[in-house]
């Protein structure tokens, strides 16, 4: 537990130093919020009575961040920098529309637990992803069996573990 904090707070860190530079000395520097407190984000600047509205919550995206290393940290370093370049995405990630999380950890020790479903061969879609995630199963796939690309996403959104058998 304390490891998922620490990295949190690694990678906060990196996340404000990037964003900084990328900015530049006109932006002022975020408050640090206490260990173990969740952040929230701040409203859009120059909104009267904002803050009294509620973000909403129909754009609000999630993503998923894998980190096991150094190589892992400075690739979401870059697509965090990717991301930002992008006006919409710059306005969502301000306004903590775009948030992420960590991925791994303690949810790849669980996902040895969970049954398995096995698929031989064909072709594994989204709608198979989707039932193994309703039903709480992992996906272990055959030599024959292929995954498609938007399986894949979808696995990766919901949390499927996919083992490959080779």
């Amino acid at each position: 537990m304390s490891t998922s904090l620490d990295l949190r707070a690694v990678i906060a860190d990196v996340v404000r130093e990037v964003v900084a530079d990328l900015v530049g000395p006109a932006a002022p520097a975020p408050s640090t919020p206490a260990p173990g407190t969740p952040a929230t984000p701040a409203p859009p600047a120059g909104v009267a009575g904002a803050e009294h509205v509620t973000p909403p919550t129909l754009r609000e995206r999630v993503e998923a961040v894998r980190i096991g290393d150094d190589a892992d940290l400075d690739r979401f370093a870059r697509h965090l920098l990717a991301l930002f370049e992008n006006p919409k995405n710059r306005q969502d990630l301000r306004a903590g529309r775009l948030r992420f999380r960590l991925a791994g950890g303690a949810a790849a020790a669980e996902s040895a637990d969970r049954p398995a479903q096995r698929i031989d061969t064909g072709a594994v879609t989204e709608r198979q992803v989707r039932a193994a995630a309703e039903a709480g199963r992992r996906l272990v796939l055959g030599r024959r069996a292929v995954l498609t690309p938007l399986a894949r996403e979808k696995a990766r959104a919901l949390g499927v573990p996919i083992e490959k058998e080779r």
